[in-house]
């Protein structure tokens, strides 16, 4: 059992307190859940049940706990995020499943939808990026979403800062042609120029991009805009460049494909494409703002690096359990995506003072307090 021990701490006049205390973690997820409620003469409901998706995305998401989900292939119709809400996220007595507000850029059959468990989080704003640095219209909309990190302290003293960061989940233009590579790199432009117009870089802010980027190496036009910039840029929490279309060396972080034939809907080939992410702002790498990546969460589920071109329930798969390898393999060819972001709450205090803290005993590594020469515990 976790013990908790109280700190008091008494301030000297003119002298500066500060510290820094894990108030929790939450969980980020982004999954392409392939043409969901969005019949083509491809993915029709022989071979894209919208039912069996259903059934398959709420055993995938009580197993993984996520608390933000983006997914990627909703179908437009707006009733769809209803039925995600309904069918797949609050059942079985849950009820805190939320989702931000449904956009769609009026021709794109397929739409992003943002799950938020209401119980952590608030919406503070919302956009949509739908054209490109030229003004062209881009294949699908990308959503931003500012969120606010409900305090969860009884009684938050006057230095609470509540936390908040950006969500831009996105769904990049499919395809392996220099022309396909060209639309991506686009995209990916028109959100660090989204960034540098409507947030102020020049500050310390939470960011993370999660969605399909349909990218198959590193060295893309894409991927270079969103993470090799001169000026403000994205991260990748693993520091895997390379070239990951069917690379043994990159067998673990593959998303892509989870079946080795084609069903007509789903794509085929086994696990051998990188084409989910999750990237974080450098504030968040360096855990400048409340906020930082927990080292070695970052994962594909249902990878357990031993699928490389081949299907995920193909033999033994010990990397979750055999009802979540077999929704994995049915819901998608892709698999979701997970990091664990540690949330961490700081104060100054300028005057002499008096607090007492709850602090977790054992501490959790990497969690501190610094106190001036003058400052005494008891």
């Amino acid at each position: 059992m976790r013990k908790l021990f109280i700190i008091s701490v008494l301030f000297s006049l003119a002298f500066q307190a500060s510290g820094q205390q894990r108030q929790g973690s939450f969980r980020l997820m982004t999954y392409n859940i392939l043409n969901y409620r969005n019949g083509t003469n491809y993915c029709t409901g022989n071979n894209n049940s919208s039912s069996a998706k259903e059934a398959g995305i709420a055993t995938i998401v009580n197993y993984v706990q996520p608390d933000i989900i983006v997914f990627n292939e909703v179908g437009s119709n707006a009733n769809n995020p209803t039925y995600l809400l309904n069918n797949a996220l609050n059942t079985n007595g849950t009820t805190s499943w939320a989702t931000t507000t449904y956009t769609h850029n009026g021709f794109s059959s397929l739409v992003n939808t943002i799950a938020y468990n209401s119980e952590r989080f608030d919406v503070a704003d919302q956009w949509t990026i739908d054209k490109d640095v030229n003004g062209n219209s881009l294949t699908r909309i990308i959503d931003v979403v500012h969120f606010h990190m409900i305090d969860s302290l009884a009684n938050p003293a006057s230095w609470w800062d509540t936390t908040d960061f950006y969500i831009i989940a996105a769904h990049f233009k499919a395809g392996n042609t220099t022309a396909d590579a060209a639309t991506r790199g686009l995209e990916a432009e028109a959100i660090m120029d989204w960034i540098d117009n409507n947030l102020n870089t020049s500050l310390d802010i939470n960011v993370f991009l999660l969605g399909d980027l349909n990218t198959y190496s590193s060295s893309e036009p894409a991927y270079a805009a969103l993470t090799a910039g001169a000026g403000y840029r994205l991260e990748d929490p693993i520091n895997s460049s390379g070239n990951w279309h069917n690379n043994s060396s990159f067998a673990g972080i593959h998303t892509q494909s989870t079946s080795t034939a084609s069903s007509g809907c789903k794509s085929g080939g086994g696990l051998d494409d990188r084409l989910d992410h999750i990237l974080i702002s450098e504030t968040v790498g360096e855990g400048d703002r409340y906020l930082t990546y927990a080292p070695n969460t970052y994962m594909a589920v249902g990878n357990d690096g031993n699928h490389f071109n081949n299907a995920i329930n193909s033999g033994t798969n010990y990397s979750a359990t055999s009802a979540v390898i077999s929704a994995l393999a049915t819901v998608s060819d892709h698999l979701p995506v997970i990091l664990d972001v540690d949330v961490f709450w700081s104060f100054d205090l300028e005057e002499s003072a008096s607090m007492h803290l709850n602090l977790p005993n054992p501490a959790r590594t990497g969690q501190h307090i610094t106190l001036p020469a003058s400052a005494t515990a008891e």
